[in-house]
């Protein structure tokens, strides 16, 4: 959408009953919206308090870097949800991996739902590939790969599930490890030297 200083972002409004719409502006373009649709990126990170808890919104592409979901967990956000559109079956393999990889670390839960399906009358959305799903933590009490229910891969349907935001803080609290609490950890590794060992 183009907004009033002529930017064209990628926006994903979030709909809540008696509310004016809200919205999360995507942050890291693809090089296709960068280089070919001059899409810019959003400003900040936002998380919407709703009466089924904290929940933020990470754009397709935005799933597969961790600071931006961590933040939004840190904030309080419990479900991560992300609206993708993916052209290829790798595309919604790389959200989905991201979006997994978002649950785990986060002791969160993410909900996934692409586009799906031939779109012949848009030539900027003319294939869409990916599965519908709902990943939470791999810990107790959480499904053992993560899924808590996912879709036939290009179907359009409906995924749904129960999703227990209280769980969260139980495993957060006393899971098998402990991934929110122990984030902070990789900053003493990261940043330092790096020791290049060759074995050749």
């Amino acid at each position: 959408m183009q907004v009033a200083d002529g930017r064209y972002l990628n926006r994903s409004y979030l709909f809540v009953p008696g509310y004016p719409p809200q919205w999360q502006d995507k942050l890291q373009m693809t090089r296709f919206e960068r280089e070919h649709w001059l899409i810019a990126p959003g400003e900040g990170l936002k998380v919407f308090e709703t009466a089924f808890g904290v929940l933020g919104i990470n754009i397709c592409y935005d799933s597969e870097f961790p600071l931006f979901a961590r933040a939004q967990v840190e904030a309080g956000a419990g479900l991560i949800l992300v609206p993708s559109c993916t052209d290829t079956l790798a595309g919604y393999w790389r959200v989905r991996i991201g979006c997994q990889a978002r649950a785990l670390e986060g002791q969160c839960f993410v909900a996934q739902s692409p586009t799906v399906g031939e779109a012949d009358w848009s030539e900027s959305v003319d294939v869409n590939v990916g599965a519908a799903a709902i990943y939470a933590p791999v810990d107790r009490g959480f499904p053992p790969d993560g899924v808590v229910a996912i879709g036939e891969l290009n179907a359009a349907q409906w995924v749904f599930a129960d999703v227990d935001l209280a769980a969260l803080d139980m495993v957060r609290r006393d899971g098998q490890v402990l991934n929110v609490r122990d984030w902070d950890g990789q900053s003493a590794h990261v940043g330092t030297r790096v020791d290049r060992i060759r074995l050749d």
